[in-house]
Protein backbone atom coordinates (compact mmCIF):
# COMPACT_ATOMS: atom_id res chain seq x y z
CA UNK A 1 0.00 0.00 0.00
CA UNK A 2 3.29 2.42 0.30
CA UNK A 3 3.13 2.20 -3.95
CA UNK A 4 0.25 0.01 -4.87
CA UNK A 5 0.35 0.98 -8.42
CA UNK A 6 2.76 -1.18 -9.70
CA UNK A 7 0.84 -3.88 -8.33
CA UNK A 8 -2.20 -2.45 -9.86
CA UNK A 9 -1.21 -2.15 -13.84
CA UNK A 10 0.06 -6.46 -13.39
CA UNK A 11 -3.37 -7.24 -11.86
CA UNK A 12 -4.54 -4.75 -15.12
CA UNK A 13 -2.36 -6.93 -17.62
CA UNK A 14 -2.48 -10.54 -16.40
CA UNK A 15 -5.11 -10.93 -13.64
CA UNK A 16 -7.84 -8.85 -13.87
CA UNK A 17 -9.94 -11.32 -11.61
CA UNK A 18 -7.39 -12.32 -9.06
CA UNK A 19 -7.94 -14.89 -6.33
CA UNK A 20 -6.61 -15.11 -2.74
CA UNK A 21 -7.69 -18.62 -1.32
CA UNK A 22 -6.28 -17.59 1.91
CA UNK A 23 -9.56 -14.55 2.01
CA UNK A 24 -11.50 -16.35 -0.22
CA UNK A 25 -11.69 -13.14 -1.95
CA UNK A 26 -11.63 -12.55 -6.17
CA UNK A 27 -9.89 -8.31 -6.46
CA UNK A 28 -11.00 -6.58 -9.45
CA UNK A 29 -8.99 -4.68 -11.15
CA UNK A 30 -10.06 -3.50 -14.40
CA UNK A 31 -12.84 -0.74 -15.49
CA UNK A 32 -15.33 -3.12 -16.70
CA UNK A 33 -15.00 -5.50 -13.88
CA UNK A 34 -15.67 -2.39 -11.71
CA UNK A 35 -18.84 -1.03 -13.46
CA UNK A 36 -20.03 -4.85 -13.90
CA UNK A 37 -19.94 -5.58 -10.40
CA UNK A 38 -21.60 -2.15 -9.64
CA UNK A 39 -24.31 -3.04 -11.94
CA UNK A 40 -25.27 -5.87 -10.25
CA UNK A 41 -28.98 -6.65 -9.05
CA UNK A 42 -29.67 -6.10 -5.38
CA UNK A 43 -28.60 -8.26 -2.75
CA UNK A 44 -26.45 -10.82 -4.61
CA UNK A 45 -23.19 -8.43 -3.52
CA UNK A 46 -23.74 -6.87 -0.02
CA UNK A 47 -21.44 -5.31 3.06
CA UNK A 48 -22.61 -7.66 5.43
CA UNK A 49 -19.21 -7.98 6.57
CA UNK A 50 -18.14 -4.15 6.00
CA UNK A 51 -17.00 -3.10 2.86
CA UNK A 52 -13.48 -2.58 4.27
CA UNK A 53 -13.07 -5.72 6.77
CA UNK A 54 -10.64 -6.61 8.91
CA UNK A 55 -8.60 -9.22 7.51
CA UNK A 56 -9.24 -11.70 10.34
CA UNK A 57 -12.47 -11.61 9.34
CA UNK A 58 -11.48 -12.40 6.17
CA UNK A 59 -10.03 -15.28 7.51
CA UNK A 60 -13.17 -16.93 8.40
CA UNK A 61 -14.73 -18.60 5.67
CA UNK A 62 -18.50 -19.26 5.05
CA UNK A 63 -20.11 -22.65 4.40
CA UNK A 64 -22.46 -21.21 1.48
CA UNK A 65 -24.97 -18.58 1.72
CA UNK A 66 -23.64 -15.93 4.62
CA UNK A 67 -26.31 -14.47 6.69
CA UNK A 68 -27.71 -11.23 6.40
CA UNK A 69 -26.61 -8.02 8.75
CA UNK A 70 -28.32 -7.68 11.99
CA UNK A 71 -31.63 -5.64 12.18
CA UNK A 72 -32.23 -6.22 16.31
CA UNK A 73 -30.03 -4.21 16.99
CA UNK A 74 -29.70 -2.45 13.46
CA UNK A 75 -26.36 -2.67 11.76
CA UNK A 76 -24.70 0.19 9.96
CA UNK A 77 -26.69 1.16 7.02
CA UNK A 78 -23.66 0.20 4.65
CA UNK A 79 -24.24 -3.74 5.88
CA UNK A 80 -27.85 -3.76 5.52
CA UNK A 81 -29.83 -5.48 2.14
CA UNK A 82 -32.73 -4.51 0.54
CA UNK A 83 -35.48 -3.18 1.25
CA UNK A 84 -33.85 -1.93 4.31
CA UNK A 85 -31.28 0.02 3.01
CA UNK A 86 -33.05 1.93 0.67
CA UNK A 87 -35.01 2.77 3.60
CA UNK A 88 -32.78 3.82 6.31
CA UNK A 89 -30.57 5.61 3.29
CA UNK A 90 -34.25 7.71 2.39
CA UNK A 91 -34.91 8.89 5.98
CA UNK A 92 -31.84 10.62 6.60
CA UNK A 93 -30.71 11.79 2.60
CA UNK A 94 -32.15 14.61 2.16
CA UNK A 95 -29.20 17.18 3.38
CA UNK A 96 -27.66 15.21 0.50
CA UNK A 97 -29.43 16.04 -2.11
CA UNK A 98 -28.34 18.21 -4.74
CA UNK A 99 -31.27 21.03 -4.55
CA UNK A 100 -30.12 20.93 -0.60
CA UNK A 101 -26.70 21.48 -1.02
CA UNK A 102 -26.78 23.85 -3.51
CA UNK A 103 -28.25 26.10 -0.12
CA UNK A 104 -24.95 25.08 1.45
CA UNK A 105 -22.59 27.04 -1.28
CA UNK A 106 -22.80 30.59 0.64
CA UNK A 107 -21.68 28.66 3.64
CA UNK A 108 -18.74 26.73 2.24
CA UNK A 109 -17.86 29.82 -0.16
CA UNK A 110 -17.77 32.01 3.25
CA UNK A 111 -15.90 29.56 5.57
CA UNK A 112 -13.49 28.59 2.75
CA UNK A 113 -12.44 32.33 2.14
CA UNK A 114 -12.31 32.66 5.94
CA UNK A 115 -9.55 29.68 6.27
CA UNK A 116 -7.42 31.17 3.31
CA UNK A 117 -7.37 35.03 5.36
CA UNK A 118 -6.41 33.02 8.16
CA UNK A 119 -3.75 30.56 6.51
CA UNK A 120 -2.39 32.99 3.65
CA UNK A 121 -0.36 35.55 5.90
CA UNK A 122 1.91 33.26 7.37
CA UNK A 123 3.21 31.81 3.92
CA UNK A 124 3.24 28.35 4.62
CA UNK A 125 0.39 26.25 6.07
CA UNK A 126 -1.29 22.70 5.93
CA UNK A 127 -3.00 22.03 2.56
CA UNK A 128 -5.22 19.70 4.35
CA UNK A 129 -4.84 20.42 8.19
CA UNK A 130 -5.77 23.91 7.89
CA UNK A 131 -7.91 24.41 4.74
CA UNK A 132 -9.58 21.46 3.25
CA UNK A 133 -9.91 19.33 6.22
CA UNK A 134 -11.27 21.92 8.17
CA UNK A 135 -13.46 23.26 5.77
CA UNK A 136 -14.52 19.78 5.81
CA UNK A 137 -15.06 19.49 9.67
CA UNK A 138 -16.75 22.66 10.01
CA UNK A 139 -19.27 21.69 7.26
CA UNK A 140 -19.13 18.37 9.40
CA UNK A 141 -20.36 20.37 12.44
CA UNK A 142 -22.65 22.81 10.58
CA UNK A 143 -24.52 19.19 9.16
CA UNK A 144 -24.71 17.03 12.53
CA UNK A 145 -25.67 19.89 14.95
CA UNK A 146 -22.05 20.22 16.82
CA UNK A 147 -20.56 23.53 17.98
CA UNK A 148 -17.46 24.97 15.25
CA UNK A 149 -14.74 24.40 18.36
CA UNK A 150 -15.45 20.72 17.66
CA UNK A 151 -13.72 21.23 14.14
CA UNK A 152 -10.41 20.24 14.37
CA UNK A 153 -11.25 17.45 17.51
CA UNK A 154 -13.24 16.37 14.88
CA UNK A 155 -11.02 16.34 11.88
CA UNK A 156 -8.14 14.78 13.61
CA UNK A 157 -10.16 11.82 15.49
CA UNK A 158 -10.77 11.21 11.88
CA UNK A 159 -7.71 11.39 10.42
CA UNK A 160 -6.32 8.62 13.46
CA UNK A 161 -9.17 6.15 12.66
CA UNK A 162 -8.14 5.28 9.10
CA UNK A 163 -4.76 4.81 10.46
CA UNK A 164 -3.47 1.59 9.86
CA UNK A 165 -3.02 -1.34 12.87
CA UNK A 166 0.53 -2.56 12.89
CA UNK A 167 -0.66 -5.03 15.01
CA UNK A 168 -4.06 -6.36 13.55
CA UNK A 169 -2.96 -5.91 9.76
CA UNK A 170 -5.79 -3.89 8.97
CA UNK A 171 -7.73 -0.78 10.89
CA UNK A 172 -10.09 -1.31 13.48
CA UNK A 173 -13.46 -0.58 12.37
CA UNK A 174 -14.83 -0.63 15.89
CA UNK A 175 -12.85 2.85 16.25
CA UNK A 176 -15.03 4.05 13.43
CA UNK A 177 -18.57 4.29 15.71
CA UNK A 178 -16.90 4.17 18.97
CA UNK A 179 -15.07 7.31 18.40
CA UNK A 180 -17.49 8.94 16.18
CA UNK A 181 -20.94 8.09 18.41
CA UNK A 182 -19.41 10.74 21.06
CA UNK A 183 -19.40 13.33 19.01
CA UNK A 184 -23.04 12.44 17.07
CA UNK A 185 -25.04 11.19 20.49
CA UNK A 186 -25.45 14.89 21.84
CA UNK A 187 -26.92 16.20 19.09
CA UNK A 188 -29.41 13.20 17.95
CA UNK A 189 -30.59 12.90 22.57
CA UNK A 190 -31.03 17.38 21.34
CA UNK A 191 -33.33 16.35 18.47
CA UNK A 192 -35.57 13.61 19.97
CA UNK A 193 -36.05 16.15 23.08
CA UNK A 194 -36.96 19.11 20.78
CA UNK A 195 -39.16 16.41 19.23
CA UNK A 196 -37.83 15.97 15.77
CA UNK A 197 -39.81 17.95 13.72
CA UNK A 198 -38.38 16.94 9.96
CA UNK A 199 -36.79 20.68 10.29
CA UNK A 200 -33.35 18.86 10.64
CA UNK A 201 -34.05 16.08 8.75
CA UNK A 202 -30.38 14.52 8.75
CA UNK A 203 -31.52 12.97 12.63
CA UNK A 204 -35.35 13.53 12.38
CA UNK A 205 -36.27 11.17 9.69
CA UNK A 206 -34.28 8.51 11.64
CA UNK A 207 -35.76 9.24 14.65
CA UNK A 208 -39.23 9.12 13.29
CA UNK A 209 -37.88 5.92 11.66
CA UNK A 210 -40.41 2.48 12.21
CA UNK A 211 -38.72 -0.84 11.86
CA UNK A 212 -40.98 -3.00 9.90
CA UNK A 213 -42.69 -5.87 11.16
CA UNK A 214 -43.81 -4.36 14.60
CA UNK A 215 -43.03 -0.53 14.64
CA UNK A 216 -39.87 -0.66 16.54
CA UNK A 217 -37.96 2.93 16.83
CA UNK A 218 -33.91 3.41 16.73
CA UNK A 219 -32.16 4.30 19.84
CA UNK A 220 -29.85 6.73 19.60
CA UNK A 221 -26.95 4.56 19.34
CA UNK A 222 -28.34 2.93 16.13
CA UNK A 223 -29.10 6.51 14.60
CA UNK A 224 -25.39 7.16 15.27
CA UNK A 225 -24.41 4.09 13.69
CA UNK A 226 -26.06 4.76 10.64
CA UNK A 227 -24.63 8.21 10.50
CA UNK A 228 -21.15 7.12 11.18
CA UNK A 229 -19.88 6.57 7.29
CA UNK A 230 -21.51 9.79 6.15
CA UNK A 231 -19.77 11.18 9.07
CA UNK A 232 -15.80 10.44 8.36
CA UNK A 233 -16.60 10.44 4.44
CA UNK A 234 -17.78 14.14 4.71
CA UNK A 235 -14.81 15.25 6.81
CA UNK A 236 -12.08 13.45 5.65
CA UNK A 237 -12.19 12.84 1.61
CA UNK A 238 -13.22 16.07 0.13
CA UNK A 239 -9.98 17.72 1.90
CA UNK A 240 -7.82 15.08 0.83
CA UNK A 241 -8.61 15.42 -3.10
CA UNK A 242 -8.40 19.26 -2.97
CA UNK A 243 -5.00 19.30 -1.54
CA UNK A 244 -3.65 16.35 -3.57
CA UNK A 245 -5.79 17.66 -6.94
CA UNK A 246 -4.02 21.25 -6.15
CA UNK A 247 -0.49 19.43 -5.96
CA UNK A 248 -1.27 17.73 -9.46
CA UNK A 249 -2.21 20.86 -10.57
CA UNK A 250 1.52 22.72 -10.03
CA UNK A 251 3.11 19.32 -10.85
CA UNK A 252 1.36 20.58 -14.25
CA UNK A 253 2.24 24.42 -15.22
CA UNK A 254 1.02 24.43 -18.18
CA UNK A 255 -2.45 22.67 -16.88
CA UNK A 256 -2.95 25.25 -14.12
CA UNK A 257 -2.14 27.84 -16.45
CA UNK A 258 -4.87 26.50 -18.98
CA UNK A 259 -7.72 26.20 -15.25
CA UNK A 260 -6.96 29.42 -14.43
CA UNK A 261 -8.13 30.85 -17.39
CA UNK A 262 -11.45 30.91 -16.67
CA UNK A 263 -11.93 29.31 -13.04
CA UNK A 264 -15.57 29.17 -12.79
CA UNK A 265 -15.90 27.25 -16.18
CA UNK A 266 -12.47 24.93 -15.53
CA UNK A 267 -12.25 23.87 -12.46
CA UNK A 268 -15.43 21.43 -12.08
CA UNK A 269 -14.18 19.91 -14.98
CA UNK A 270 -10.76 19.19 -13.09
CA UNK A 271 -12.16 18.56 -10.28
CA UNK A 272 -13.43 15.13 -12.29
CA UNK A 273 -10.01 14.15 -12.89
CA UNK A 274 -8.91 15.14 -9.70
CA UNK A 275 -11.67 12.27 -8.10
CA UNK A 276 -10.58 10.28 -10.73
CA UNK A 277 -6.99 10.10 -9.57
CA UNK A 278 -6.28 11.47 -5.88
CA UNK A 279 -9.62 9.75 -4.25
CA UNK A 280 -7.99 8.19 -1.22
CA UNK A 281 -10.01 5.00 -0.83
CA UNK A 282 -8.49 2.17 -2.89
CA UNK A 283 -11.14 -0.42 -2.35
CA UNK A 284 -14.15 -1.76 -1.39
CA UNK A 285 -15.53 -5.43 -0.39
CA UNK A 286 -18.85 -7.25 -0.76
CA UNK A 287 -19.93 -10.39 0.44
CA UNK A 288 -21.29 -12.87 -2.20
CA UNK A 289 -24.76 -13.79 -0.95
CA UNK A 290 -26.07 -15.28 -4.25
CA UNK A 291 -23.84 -17.39 -7.27
CA UNK A 292 -23.05 -14.95 -9.51
CA UNK A 293 -20.33 -14.35 -12.48
CA UNK A 294 -18.00 -11.42 -13.22
CA UNK A 295 -15.50 -10.89 -15.98
CA UNK A 296 -16.35 -14.72 -17.22
CA UNK A 297 -15.13 -16.14 -13.52
CA UNK A 298 -17.84 -17.81 -11.30
CA UNK A 299 -18.64 -16.71 -7.89
CA UNK A 300 -20.04 -18.60 -5.31
CA UNK A 301 -22.44 -17.23 -2.09
CA UNK A 302 -20.14 -16.98 0.87
CA UNK A 303 -16.94 -15.71 -1.10
CA UNK A 304 -16.33 -12.17 -1.58
CA UNK A 305 -15.36 -10.00 -4.32
CA UNK A 306 -13.25 -6.21 -4.01
CA UNK A 307 -13.38 -3.44 -6.05
CA UNK A 308 -10.03 -1.89 -6.56
CA UNK A 309 -11.46 1.26 -7.56
CA UNK A 310 -7.98 3.10 -7.96
CA UNK A 311 -6.75 0.54 -10.01
CA UNK A 312 -10.12 0.28 -12.41
CA UNK A 313 -9.73 4.15 -12.53
CA UNK A 314 -6.43 3.77 -13.95
CA UNK A 315 -7.23 1.13 -16.09
CA UNK A 316 -5.17 1.69 -19.93
CA UNK A 317 -8.42 0.09 -21.69
CA UNK A 318 -11.01 3.45 -20.61
CA UNK A 319 -8.34 6.18 -20.13
CA UNK A 320 -5.36 6.64 -23.02
CA UNK A 321 -2.44 7.58 -20.72
CA UNK A 322 -4.37 6.31 -17.88
CA UNK A 323 -1.63 7.39 -14.76
CA UNK A 324 -1.19 11.00 -16.29
CA UNK A 325 -3.20 13.76 -14.45
CA UNK A 326 -5.02 15.37 -17.54
CA UNK A 327 -7.61 18.03 -16.14
CA UNK A 328 -9.79 18.64 -18.98
CA UNK A 329 -10.07 14.56 -19.49
CA UNK A 330 -13.26 13.05 -20.73
CA UNK A 331 -14.69 10.74 -18.13
CA UNK A 332 -17.47 8.25 -19.38
CA UNK A 333 -18.39 7.41 -15.98
CA UNK A 334 -16.97 8.23 -12.38
CA UNK A 335 -15.88 5.59 -10.37
CA UNK A 336 -14.80 7.90 -7.16
CA UNK A 337 -18.20 7.80 -5.56
CA UNK A 338 -19.41 4.14 -6.40
CA UNK A 339 -22.58 3.46 -8.74
CA UNK A 340 -26.00 1.98 -8.49
CA UNK A 341 -27.78 1.32 -5.29
CA UNK A 342 -24.75 1.68 -3.01
CA UNK A 343 -23.29 4.77 -4.90
CA UNK A 344 -22.15 7.74 -2.59
CA UNK A 345 -24.42 9.72 -0.90
CA UNK A 346 -22.42 12.39 -0.70
CA UNK A 347 -21.30 12.85 -4.44
CA UNK A 348 -22.84 16.42 -4.53
CA UNK A 349 -21.54 17.74 -1.40
CA UNK A 350 -18.26 16.61 -1.84
CA UNK A 351 -18.06 17.51 -5.33
CA UNK A 352 -19.33 21.11 -4.03
CA UNK A 353 -16.12 21.09 -1.08
CA UNK A 354 -13.69 19.99 -3.50
CA UNK A 355 -14.55 22.84 -5.99
CA UNK A 356 -15.02 25.79 -3.88
CA UNK A 357 -11.54 25.36 -2.12
CA UNK A 358 -9.80 24.80 -5.60
CA UNK A 359 -11.59 28.02 -7.27
CA UNK A 360 -10.92 30.28 -3.95
CA UNK A 361 -7.16 28.89 -3.64
CA UNK A 362 -6.25 29.62 -7.53
CA UNK A 363 -8.48 32.72 -7.19
CA UNK A 364 -6.06 34.07 -4.52
CA UNK A 365 -2.90 32.35 -4.71
CA UNK A 366 -0.07 33.40 -7.63
CA UNK A 367 2.54 30.71 -6.96
CA UNK A 368 2.42 27.65 -4.41
CA UNK A 369 4.90 24.83 -4.25
CA UNK A 370 5.09 22.03 -2.04
CA UNK A 371 8.72 19.72 0.30
CA UNK A 372 6.83 16.54 0.38
CA UNK A 373 9.98 15.59 2.32
CA UNK A 374 7.87 17.19 5.19
CA UNK A 375 4.57 15.72 3.71
CA UNK A 376 2.77 12.93 6.01
CA UNK A 377 1.98 10.04 4.10
CA UNK A 378 0.71 7.38 6.02
CA UNK A 379 -1.10 4.48 3.74
CA UNK A 380 -3.64 2.07 5.80
CA UNK A 381 -4.67 -0.86 4.37
CA UNK A 382 -7.42 0.44 1.99
CA UNK A 383 -6.88 3.96 1.88
CA UNK A 384 -3.43 5.88 0.26
CA UNK A 385 -3.85 10.03 0.76
CA UNK A 386 -1.84 12.76 2.67
CA UNK A 387 -2.57 13.47 5.98
CA UNK A 388 -0.43 16.24 5.78
CA UNK A 389 0.45 18.53 2.66
CA UNK A 390 2.65 21.78 4.14
CA UNK A 391 2.36 24.43 1.01
CA UNK A 392 4.54 27.90 0.34
CA UNK A 393 2.43 30.23 -1.29
CA UNK A 394 2.42 33.73 -2.96
CA UNK A 395 -0.52 35.56 -2.88
CA UNK A 396 -2.06 38.40 -4.69
CA UNK A 397 -1.12 41.54 -3.29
Amino acid sequence: MANPYPYYRKLRQHAPVYYTPKYDTFWLSRFDGLVEMLEKPRNVLLSTESSIPMPEVLLRHHDGKPPLASLDPLAPMTLLHSPIYEEIRFAHSKPFRAAEVAKLEEFTRITTIRLLEDALPRGTFDLFLDYGGMLSALLTCKLFGIEDSSAREILETVNATTSYDPDRGGIDNSLFFSQMKRFMLPSIARRRAEGADGSEPLFDGLINYRMKPGGRALSDDEIADELTCAFIANTETPGKVAAQGLLALQQHPDQLAAVRCDLAVNVPVAVEEMLRLCAPAQWFLRTIHEDTEIGGVSMKAGQRVAGLVTSASRDEREYENSEEFIWNRRIRKQLAFGMGLHHCLGLHIARLQIRILVEEFLARVDHYSFDLGKAVLRPSYFHWAYSSLPVTVASHD
